[in-house]
């Protein structure tokens, strides 16, 4: 009888380890979305990348949004689209400022170029 007695327990705990360890995901999945986000945002996405900064933005209101309602597993989802387009609005920006370095160099060798009177290619 105390073998079933702690069969029973163990199996009713299992529900609300399942719930606690979902509800821990969507905890470290919403850090790292706000993480990300913020990441973007310090790497100047809003100018060179709004419209996938403003996605992350509302995947990241949608994560918190699940999050009050207690649904960890859309939590996650939406959590994880967040880092996903925030990552790629900092990659974008990161790309917007390598163009114009390059695009700056560029004009200056063909300046010195000009000035030295160098045919470039």
């Amino acid at each position: 009888m105390k073998t079933l007695s702690v069969a029973l327990v163990l199996l009713c705990s299992l529900p609300a380890a399942a719930f606690a360890g979902e509800r821990q995901d969507a905890d470290l999945a919403l850090e790292h979305a706000r993480t990300s986000v913020q990441a973007a945002e310090h790497a100047d996405a809003a100018q060179n990348a709004s419209a996938d900064l403003n996605v992350a933005h509302e995947s990241l209101a949608t994560a918190e949004g699940a999050y009050d309602r207690h649904h960890w597993v859309e939590t996650i989802f939406a959590a994880d689209r967040a880092s996903a387009d925030a990552d790629l609005a900092a990659a974008r920006a990161r790309q917007a400022r390598a163009e114009a370095a390059t695009a700056e160099i560029e004009t200056t060798v063909r300046t010195l170029r000009n000035e030295l009177g160098v045919a470039g290619g």
